[in-house]
Formats: structure tokens, sequence, C-alpha cells
């Protein structure tokens, strides 16, 4: 009988680490801006997931503008680096499969967070988010940068 209780115990310790380690997502993406076009960096989530990332931008030649949507600007001098962190908490439950893709957002069921770069030309930075019940306002986190450097987007998801 012990040994049955052993065993028990075994499976319901694997099976609970599975769900978990199935249910975390990490992110590592790597980009670079120029002078002669605004970039946007655009991060969003599934509601049912909680992100954190840490943006990492390092300037090469010239003073670079990070423009964010509630207005703020900050300008990182020649040859520095700038690094912030955003964190966007978990938000709603997702019942069933969903997806929704656009030029500047993929996300599904198998994809639950997501980053891109994109020029001004397809995103408009003053955009604001339609009505969704899979993917709200609070799913979503952009800003633009002006003048040439590199940026590193790395950090981890969780889907529960």
């Amino acid at each position: 009988m012990k040994k049955l209780w052993i065993l028990l115990a075994l499976v319901v310790l694997i099976t609970t680490q599975i769900a978990i380690l199935s249910s975390v997502y990490p992110i590592s993406e790597h980009g670079s801006s120029d002078e002669s076009e605004p970039m946007t960096v655009f991060i969003s989530k599934m509601n049912y997931a909680s992100l954190r990332v840490n943006i990492d931008i390092v300037t090469l030649m010239d003073p670079v503008v990070l423009l964010f949507p509630n207005g703020t600007q900050i300008e990182i001098p020649t040859s520095s680096s700038y690094t912030f962190s955003v964190v966007m908490p978990h938000s709603g439950f997702s019942f069933g499969s969903y997806s929704t893709q656009s030029p500047f957002m993929n996300l599904s069921d198998d994809h639950p967070i997501n980053v891109e770069f994109l020029s001004n030309r397809t995103f408009d930075p003053y955009w604001k988010p339609s009505s969704d019940k899979y993917v709200s306002s609070d799913s979503m986190y952009w800003f633009t940068i002006q003048g040439p450097a590199g940026i590193a987007v790395k950090g981890i998801g969780a889907g529960f």
C-alpha cells in the first residue's frame, strides 16, 4: 500500500511539472533601426497569459529618441545603452481556441506572446486597439525608436 501511495505521488508530481513547463513561453527577439525611418517595437499577449520582458537598446552612431504612446520621450546619447522592463499581467481567461493575426500581432493558443519590429509605414503609433474579448488594450505595449540602434527583447511569458 505504501508503494502505491509513493507511485501516485510521483505521477502527480510529474504531471504537474509537465503542465507547468508546457505553459511557459520564453521570448528572445533582436532587431535594429536606422536613421532613415522610425521603427516600432510592438509587444502583445493573449489576455490569459502574463509576460515580463527586458528591453535593451544600444545606440550606434547617433543619439536615439524613444517615443511612447503617452507622449513621453527619452533621448539616449551616442554610444550608450538603455534598459527597461515591461510587465504585462494576466488580464482574463480563455475558453476554447482562439487566434488573431495582423501585420503587427500574431497570437494563438500555441503562441500566446509575440514581439514584432515594424517600420512606421506599417504601423501608426497613435493606433488604438478595437474591442476584442481575447486581446484587450492591456495586452499590448509599443514604443517607437527614432535613430540607429540595436534592440534586444528578452523575457518569459506564462499561460496560466
